[in-house]
């Protein structure tokens, strides 16, 4: 998809991609709710010691703060999909390459750790 190429679905925009991994993300994504109002995150994966371990913890940290719900499988309302490194290298079980790629199919918008500051400027 090129970055003019943009769809909707039930009032949300998708993410557009404008390269391999990079992305912009709709404000509108912020709107994204479950049934009790809670939105949702998706982490898929399990960090490695040091940088990546200390980077997801404190994502799960920014999520909480603002009352979003972390969650393991890609269920309900998902507001965005963060994975591991290794996830995203296809380096995972089962489960997890399940989850991204339902997330996908989904249209969830999925970044890894690293990149994760992406979504929060953008949630």
């Amino acid at each position: 998809m090129v970055a003019d190429e943009r769809t909707r679905t039930a009032g949300i925009e998708k993410p557009t991609w404008t390269g391999s991994r990079t992305m912009t993300i709709s404000a509108e994504m912020n709107r994204v709710e479950t049934a009790n109002g809670a939105r949702r995150v998706l982490f898929v994966g399990r960090p490695g010691a040091g940088t990546e371990l200390t980077r997801w913890v404190a994502l799960r940290q920014w999520a909480s703060d603002r009352g979003m719900e972390s969650i393991s499988e890609c269920e309900g309302d998902v507001v965005c999909a963060i994975a591991t490194e290794d996830v995203l290298d296809g380096l995972c079980s089962p489960s997890d390459a399940m989850a991204m790629q339902l997330a996908r199919a989904r249209g969830v918008p999925c970044v890894g750790v690293r990149d994760a500051h992406v979504l929060e400027d953008a949630i």
